[in-house]
């Protein structure tokens, strides 16, 4: 999809159909609805207060999307904030990013380490 698609308060663009941006808000009753409760206070604790708002960036699958994802979020992140990813319920900050750390043998939007650790436990 490209352009915007106004819904429930939620806006969705599309960068080169390829990258697919929603912002979402408290106000539509949907901003963590799907989370673990610990996940959101493990993420209330990392930005120190509760987020209103955030930014939601899919791959189409079409592309690798790392390099994509990581200077999108290197410049949404330029003045504070922290990025989650579908691999590690934790909050990263930029500068765990930038530098490429770890946690639990994965860094952020790891999805190849990630498919493969799992690659591996289900062989063994």
């Amino acid at each position: 999809m490209d352009g915007r698609d106004w819904n429930a308060g939620t806006r969705r663009d599309s960068v080169g159909g390829n990258l697919y941006i929603e912002i979402d808000d408290e106000q539509t009753g949907c901003l963590f609805s799907e989370w673990d409760p610990d996940d959101v206070a493990v993420l209330d604790a990392a930005v120190g207060h509760h987020p209103t708002w955030p930014v939601q960036i899919d791959i189409s699958g079409r592309i690798d999307g790392t390099a994509e994802v990581h200077q999108l979020v290197e410049l949404l992140l330029e003045h504070g904030g922290v990025a989650t990813d579908d691999y590690l319920a934790r909050p990263w900050t930029l500068q765990e990013i930038k530098s490429g750390a770890a946690n639990d043998g994965l860094r952020f939007f790891d999805f190849r380490a990630y498919h493969e650790l799992n690659r591996e436990q289900e062989f063994s």
